[in-house]
């Protein structure tokens, strides 16, 4: 399996709904896009979190599986949400061991 793994800070001006919103799109991806196995989202409760204070993962068959989801439509779409909402994020892809 691969694993894709991004984290968020959002800007103040956001509330948890609106977050919320943008991560369950993130979610209904896996609808869409062939070869993801599964999505979860959700908020940090970790203290040692260096401000990020939210969490996608995204476990795809293969590689490319990934990088399709990546170019998807609709993944597009709600990235340029990402974009305008966030302060900070990461992003980070391993294939498991």
């Amino acid at each position: 399996m691969n694993i894709h793994v991004a984290l968020f800070k959002w800007k103040k001006k956001y509330n948890e709904k609106q977050i919320n919103s943008v991560l369950r799109k993130i979610r209904a991806l896996k609808n869409k896009c062939k070869g993801i196995k599964q999505i979860y989202v959700g908020k940090n409760y970790h203290h040692m979190n260096k401000g990020f204070t939210h969490a996608a993962l995204v476990i795809g068959e293969s590689k490319e599986a990934l990088e399709k989801y990546r170019v998807h439509p609709d993944h597009e779409v709600i990235k340029k949400d990402i974009i305008e909402m966030h302060v900070d994020g990461l992003g980070f892809d391993f294939k498991d061991l």
